[in-house]
């Protein structure tokens, strides 16, 4: 090993050769050494952009859930929406069949009035006013029946109106607590 030494300290063009070697082995560790830091830092970048994906990921399914549910709600309220109109529909016919059957009310009470007064006029014909008057008598019974019938149909209707505007009016509420 002496021998080597002093052979390479005499020898300037060994020396010179060996000067390079050294410092080539350098930059070859010097190459390697930078590469593995590359290669870290590349290989930490890629598992946070891993769990970056991930949480987005989770994030829209989330969204993406609630949306399903938001869609749900806004089909079931629109077609609750659309029941009521039904039913304000009915209430107005309800309400028009009513309007009529009074008008024919207070008609049959006028020809019955002026039934009376024939009567009350004319006592020759005195049996075929009383049987007009019977028949105007069952018919005007029938229409206080029938306007019973509706009355009691129109209450009924009211009652439920009256329900279905409560219904609403607590999932207004229900939907206005849930926007703040």
């Amino acid at each position: 090993m002496q021998e080597f030494v002093d052979k390479l300290q005499n020898d300037s063009m060994l020396m010179f050769i060996g000067s390079i070697a050294v410092a080539i082995l350098l930059v070859i560790v010097l190459v390697i050494v930078v590469s593995a830091m590359r290669v870290r830092i590349y290989k930490n970048r890629f598992r946070n952009l891993l769990v970056e994906n991930q949480e987005k990921l989770e994030y829209i399914t989330k969204i993406e859930k609630e949306l399903q549910k938001f869609k749900i709600k806004d089909k079931n309220n629109k077609q609750e929406l659309a029941e009521f109109d039904e039913t304000k529909k009915r209430l107005q016919n309800s309400n028009e069949t009513y309007l009529t059957l009074q008008n024919h009310f207070t008609n049959n009470e006028k020809e019955l009035a002026e039934e009376k007064a024939k009567l009350k006029a004319t006592e020759d014909i005195l049996e075929a006013l009383k049987k007009e008057y019977e028949t105007a008598k069952v018919r005007f019974n029938v229409a206080i029946e029938e306007n019973n019938k509706y009355r009691t149909t129109n209450a009924r209707l009211l009652i439920k109106l009256e329900n279905e505007e409560r219904y609403t009016q607590t999932v207004k509420q229900k939907q206005e607590a849930k926007k703040f």
